[in-house]
């Protein structure tokens, strides 16, 4: 999640704190950073979140949020409050409000001559294979169809049974093989070759026009 406030411009950021609607009366801190503390994001809630390990943050994108594998139970309003160093005022706000798809394919991409994707499907997922093979999921799941048998269409489901699918197949090989000339070196060899033949042709005609031309030389003398 990359927040994107307007700071106040020439003044120091002293917290940035971010929270999280969780409903009436409860508390909505999610995270802080204090640059002039300490490098380390705080997180609240951790547990209740469901965060462990799935939240990152780096000091020198200090208003931005990692947070990977994303589920359904992510999906909610989320509001960054940024206060300033020797600064009495409202402080600068940043709403988000993060949508989740739960049941997701990543596009496609080809990595090593294989197609390679992520499967989401949250919590207790499914995923089931061409051969109508099914596999627990929690989560998410890395896919890699790396031949011809692996190919056809795969279903990521939820727990609660939305599926989702996508056809998977190798990408096919386009390039000219190492030892099938393609035809633009072919057309070029021809054209080498016929510039050659042309040249020798002219030469020879040459040479005879002038043996022509000194024996007729000889015989007027």
């Amino acid at each position: 999640m990359k927040f994107k406030p307007a700071l106040l411009a020439g003044k120091e950021v002293k917290t940035y704190v971010w929270n999280k609607d969780r409903g009436v009366n409860k508390d909505p801190s999610f995270a802080k950073f204090e640059p002039n503390v300490s490098s380390q994001l705080e997180i609240y809630f951790i547990e209740e979140h469901r965060i462990q390990n799935r939240i990152f943050h780096y000091p020198e994108e200090p208003a931005t949020l990692n947070l990977t594998d994303l589920r359904k139970s992510d999906q909610e309003k989320y509001t960054l409050v940024i206060s300033y160093v020797n600064y009495v005022g409202t402080p600068t706000e940043w709403i988000i409000d993060l949508q989740v798809q739960d049941v997701c394919f990543e596009k496609p991409k080809e990595v090593d001559k294989c197609t390679v994707t992520t499967c989401y499907t949250g919590d207790n997922g499914k995923l089931k294979n061409p051969g109508n093979q099914t596999e627990l999921v929690n989560g998410s799941k890395l896919l890699r169809v790396c031949d011809d048998s692996a190919s056809g269409n795969y279903s990521c489901c939820n727990a609660a049974g939305t599926c989702l699918e996508q056809f998977l197949k190798v990408e096919e090989d386009t390039m000219p093989l190492d030892d099938e000339p393609s035809s633009t070196v072919i057309i070029t060899t021809l054209v080498i070759v016929l510039v050659i033949a042309v040249a020798v042709g002219v030469t020879t005609g040459v040479l005879l026009f002038l043996k022509n031309r000194r024996g007729a030389s000889e015989i007027k003398q």
